[in-house]
């Protein structure tokens, strides 16, 4: 029988729309030609898609190495299509009960596999998924609770941004599924713009229920500060990285005491590779929210490989870079705002006095806003300047405020609330605005959280985020006076744009939000750990509901509350509650063992 015919015949049984449209695309998509081992193999632009040699062997190869991942219980879901030698491998390899799904982003490549080769025998226990990868996500989602992404490299490379869209969207469908609720570590810097973004997070993710030890380094501030005492310069720096490692110690120990079941950084965190090192020895999941320039910093070229999720504030250009410096996990999460802390409010007459301005400025004195801001001295409006790093201000020194002391985040609400027109500036070591500027700072979700107006210079990734009905942005600094006055002269406009920036940030940009896409790409990567205890696999009552293979289970697990997460130290407990003197049965003395074993920490250390 003709290969063609046979295939759309087993496709009609389960999709007769996708059977009728391979008939009707012309194909052409993929250059197929013998192998040397005489199977077909195929090219795109010149390019293999499998073995110029046995495409057969290539694929059994990649299987056996993926099928050692896949938990049952878990829906396969494959990215690459090409001559589906991988898939046909891999299905023959799974249980024939468990479900797998290939995406498939292109009708015309597929038309040219099913025309040479044959899905008898296993095509009929794959689901083909097309169409939009919004609308495949849903499907996903609606039809799996936990999934697996297994990525055929060489044809998924062809497809790259279809597939990048597809796994985003199947990412954030899946966060809005979570129900069960994680212990997460979070350690802190000891000092620096990460810190107060690390305070959000921990209130984020204790609102979303998870349980979150806070491990906040801040307080060593005080001591970490006084080594500027130390006048050799690289004795100062020798001294100060060693009580960085010593924090990390501390970090540790933390772990040790009760372990997480994720280790979440942010920017700065003490945690030194040996730490990490030592993590994952100890099987404890580890992430960084990097939330500085990558280019300027660069520290993290040192760590790259020491986290198992990389999450960055910058596209493009970072993600390549940190993938090519050999992240494991690297994906593209925005900073946020915390609304209960940045919101409009009222003053007194002395704090309106105090904070109030026609134009205000808050943040540290970088090269190019010393070489903007002075233009907006002596305009004829009033023009307050806050932030600290302001020696030798210049023209500006009538305008700083409070000396260029810093100001504390309180404060910082104030002035937003308090100014007409928020100037914001982001941060560049050169003239002018960043000619490479990507990454939205902080400051500009702070101040449309509050409801207010600002003029901010435009990033490329901005437009995504919010647009320019609800802020001003400007693309040179030459545009930032003219823009100033525009607006000065229009209040009831400013009042509108500043009220659609924060009804923005309210439906999609507080931390809150943050954390449930990335708590949902962790899960996403970790189906079998995080994923599991995620969608709720953990509660009393779906332990109890799998407990049927293991009666013995049940009075155990029928003691704590259907909705709570039960783990095996929370068993453990119950038992131990007995006394020295109860009886114990041989599953009790089981648990028990597993839960000592469990404990064995020290070497943590």
């Amino acid at each position: 029988m003709d290969v063609l015919k046979q295939n759309v015949g087993i496709l009609r049984d389960q999709d007769p729309i996708l059977a009728a449209q391979i008939l009707q695309v012309p194909g052409g998509t993929l250059s197929i030609q013998p192998a040397k081992s005489g199977m077909p193999t195929a090219l795109v632009n010149s390019r293999y898609l499998h073995s110029a040699y046995d495409p057969v062997r290539e694929a059994a190869r990649w299987a056996e190495e993926r099928v050692k991942d896949c938990q049952t219980g878990e829906t396969i879901v494959v990215l690459g299509v090409g001559l589906l030698y991988h898939v046909q491998a891999l299905r023959q390899m799974l249980p024939h009960d468990q479900v797998m799904m290939v995406v498939v982003p292109d009708l015309s490549e597929f038309a040219d596999c099913v025309t040479v080769r044959s899905l008898e025998g296993w095509g009929e226990r794959v689901m083909w998924l097309t169409g939009s990868m919004g609308d495949l996500a849903v499907q996903v989602t609606q039809k799996a609770k936990r999934v697996r992404i297994l990525s055929y490299e060489p044809a998924a490379t062809v497809h790259h941004d279809t597939y990048e869209h597809f796994r985003l969207q199947l990412r954030d469908h899946l966060a809005q599924q979570l129900s069960g609720a994680l212990h997460i570590m979070v350690v802190g810097p000891i000092y620096g713009g990460s810190l107060p973004i690390a305070r959000y997070v921990v209130n984020a993710l204790e609102g979303l229920g998870h349980r979150v030890s806070w491990v906040d380094h801040s307080p060593h501030y005080a001591g970490y500060k006084n080594l500027d005492t130390i006048r050799d310069h690289r004795l100062r720096l020798t001294v100060q990285q060693r009580m960085s490692e010593t924090l990390g110690i501390i970090s540790l120990a933390h772990v040790a005491e009760d372990p997480p079941d994720l280790v979440l950084a942010l920017s700065q965190a003490p945690l030194t590779m040996a730490v990490l090192e030592q993590m994952r020895r100890k099987k404890v999941l580890t992430a960084m929210w990097f939330v500085e320039n990558f280019r300027h910093l660069t520290y993290w070229q040192q760590m790259v490989s020491g986290y198992d999720f990389w999450f960055v504030m910058q596209q493009a250009a970072c993600l390549d870079a940190f993938r090519k410096a050999g992240a494991k996990q690297v994906s593209y999460l925005p900073l946020a705002a915390e609304p209960d802390i940045h919101q409009p409010m009222t003053f007194t007459q002395e704090e309106r006095h105090e904070f109030g301005a026609d134009v205000s400025f808050l943040g540290a004195g970088y090269r190019n806003r010393r070489q903007i801001l002075p233009s907006l001295v002596g305009q004829g409006w009033t023009f307050k300047l806050w932030g600290n790093e302001w020696d030798t201000p210049g023209a500006l020194e009538s305008v700083l405020q409070r000396g260029g002391a810093r100001i504390d985040t309180p404060t910082s609400v104030k002035i937003f609330n308090a100014t007409s027109v928020n100037i914001n500036v982001h941060s560049y070591t050169g003239d002018g605005f960043d000619p490479e500027g990507d990454g939205v700072n902080p400051r500009t979700f702070e101040l449309a959280s509050c409801g207010a107006f600002q003029v901010v210079d435009a990033r490329t990734l901005l437009p995504a985020l919010f647009d320019e009905s609800m802020m001003a942005m400007i693309n040179r600094p030459d545009q930032l006076i003219s823009t100033v006055q525009t607006y000065l002269h229009e209040p009831a406009r400013r009042i509108a744009m500043a009220e659609s920036s924060r009804k923005r940030v309210l439906e999609a940009h507080t931390y809150v939000h943050r954390m449930k896409t990335l708590l949902g790409a962790v899960g996403m990567a970790s189906p079998d750990r995080l994923g599991a205890i995620l969608q709720g696999e953990r509660h009393a009552g779906s332990l109890l509901s799998r407990s049927g293979k293991s009666p013995e289970l049940i009075p155990m697990l029928k003691q704590f509350p259907q909705a709570d997460p039960v783990e095996l130290v929370d068993v453990a407990k119950s038992i131990r509650k007995k006394g020295p003197e109860a009886r114990l049965n041989r599953e009790e003395l089981l648990i028990l063992m597993m839960d000592e074993y469990r404990q064995e920490k020290r070497d943590f250390l």
